[in-house]
Parts: C-alpha cells; sequence; structure tokens
C-alpha cells in the first residue's frame, strides 16, 4: 500500500520536471500583493494627515 502511495507521487510529479520556476511565481505574487498594501496603507496615511490638518485648523480659529 506505500509503495503505491510513493510510486503515485513520483508519477504525479513528472519525474522532477516543471516545477523549477513555481516558487518564484508565488514570491512574485506576494511581492505584487505586498507592494499593493503598501499603496493603499500610505494613501489610507495621506487622508488622515489632510484630515488631522483640516481638524486642527479649525480648533486653532479664532471664530467665535
Amino acid at each position: 500500500m506505500m509503495k503505491a502511495m510513493l510510486n503515485l507521487c513520483v508519477q504525479a510529479d513528472g519525474g522532477g520536471g516543471r516545477q523549477s520556476g513555481q516558487a518564484m511565481l508565488e514570491y512574485v505574487m506576494v511581492f505584487v500583493a505586498l507592494l499593493g498594501l503598501v499603496a493603499v496603507l500610505s494613501l489610507f496615511l495621506y487622508a488622515v494627515k489632510i484630515q488631522s490638518n483640516r481638524t486642527m485648523d479649525l480648533v486653532a480659529s479664532e471664530y467665535p
């Protein structure tokens, strides 16, 4: 039984063939996802900074 399962694993692999680029593709996909996440978070930070500046201007105004 165990020998048959090991034999299936070797056959499904294709004999050590064409899986050499899979890890690189996964790294590139994760890098792109992280780059997108950083871009979105930087936009949120920019929006919060702008809003805090507006709030400080309103608080500091001398309008009665």
